[in-house]
């Protein structure tokens, strides 16, 4: 998008600038031309004088004078009343015919001065160079200033992208741009009511299976004590102590759906498409956090272990240890560990440790504190938990498997 938000307004510039350096053209080639006529009627009028003053005094027009008053470039014509006309030219008259003139009168004929065309296309094609060089310039200047201008009107699109991006992923703490431009404006609401739909819904899904799961297990763990004290009572007939026995089978059965359905509705995927092997999500994770402690001087050394093929949504992983790796960052010294260990059932485990515990204030540590509490209700938000607060005796993140 930058890329041609540039080029276009470079491609428009140099248009406008075509555009006024044609008009300006032809503006100079009227000025030029009625500069011209200017300078030969001047120059009309000042051999009409030398003329008059050569006749006054007795003297006689002839070629030889005619030759010294021609103009360089002019060609000049004497048209006397009575007599043959006289016509002499400048060593820089090219003979490619009049385009400029001017006729002044002498008592006994008449005076006519002729600059040819290359005179003025001469001037025109002076000026050319100049334009193109400024030309050249002006358009380096608008490819700069393009390029500004296009950095500064993508600039909310990329962090839209960037959102959009880190949704697809299933995180819900997206850094939406504040931007006047009404189209980011409304992709940004989009965004941020995209993430509250889908995280409400988690929630809402984690929170109907916990219930299902209580609801309907108790009843069926109390019918299930009731039946078997049934079926184990020897004062009962034994068609009454075999039908006890069958609906001991099919309570067990009903149990096993029951736990299918609400491990079904837990272990869905989050994010269709977006999972990653528990190797590759603890390699990015691991190489992001490294080169932000490898700025502070800390090391940080990650490994994966358990079921390496299971697989995760990366969004709230991230999310919760962004949290979390921030609040080791202020609190803990020396190097960071991360262990990521995926657990029987598909729960992920995740051990934070870091060297040392940073000596702090009390108002730092209550802050750091605060930051880590905020970890933990996002992590229980999204059905995890945080087990410790010393990062320096390991602080272990339990995730679901979705």
């Amino acid at each position: 998008m930058r890329n041609r938000l540039t080029a276009a307004f470079v491609v428009l510039s140099i248009l406008v600038l075509l555009g006024a350096g044609i008009v300006r053209a032809f503006v100079l080639r009227d000025l030029v031309r009625e500069q011209e006529s200017e300078h030969l009627q001047q120059e009309a009028a000042l051999i009409v004088r030398i003329l008059d003053a050569r006749e006054t005094s007795g003297g006689r027009v002839d070629r030889e004078l005619l030759t010294e008053l021609v103009p360089s470039a002019s060609r000049l014509t004497y048209l006397p009343h009575q007599g043959r006309p006289m016509r002499v030219e400048g060593p820089g008259y090219d003979g490619s015919g009049d385009d400029l003139s001017a006729t002044a009168t002498v008592y006994d004929g008449t005076v006519v001065v002729a600059h040819s065309a290359e005179v003025v296309s001469d001037v025109i094609r002076r000026d050319i160079g100049s334009a193109i060089v400024l030309l050249g310039v002006l358009s380096t200047l608008a490819g700069l200033l393009g390029w500004l201008l296009s950095r500064m009107l993508s600039a909310p699109f990329r962090q839209l992208a960037v959102a959009a991006a880190a949704l697809g992923r299933g995180r819900f703490d997206l850094e939406l741009p504040r931007s006047k431009i009404p189209e980011a404006r409304a992709i940004a609401q989009a965004l941020r009511t995209s993430a509250g739909q889908l995280e409400d819904r988690i929630r809402r899904e984690r929170d109907f299976a916990e219930r299902a799961s209580h609801v309907l297990r108790t009843p069926l763990t109390g019918l299930r004590l009731e039946l078997e004290e049934l079926a184990q009572r020897a004062d009962l007939p034994a068609d009454v102590r075999a039908s006890a026995g069958r609906g001991l089978a099919r309570l067990d059965a009903m149990d096993e759906v029951t736990g299918e359905l609400v491990e079904l509705s837990r272990g869905g995927t989050l994010v269709a498409g977006a999972e990653l092997p528990l190797v590759d999500l603890a390699t990015q994770l691991a190489q992001r956090w490294a080169d932000r402690l490898a700025a502070r001087g800390r090391t940080l050394s990650a490994s994966a272990e358990g079921d390496l093929a299971l697989t995760y949504t990366p969004g709230p992983v991230e999310q919760v240890l962004d949290l979390l790796l921030a609040d080791v960052v202020h609190r803990g010294t020396g190097a960071v560990r991360i262990v990521f260990l995926g657990q029987d059932g598909g729960h992920l485990r995740v051990r934070v440790t870091s060297e040392g515990l940073a000596g702090v204030t009390q108002g730092a540590r209550a802050a750091d504190l605060t930051r880590l509490e905020a970890a933990r209700a996002v992590a229980e938000s999204l059905g995890g938990r945080i087990l410790g607060d010393d990062p320096s005796r390991t602080i272990v993140v339990l995730f679901p498997r979705r």
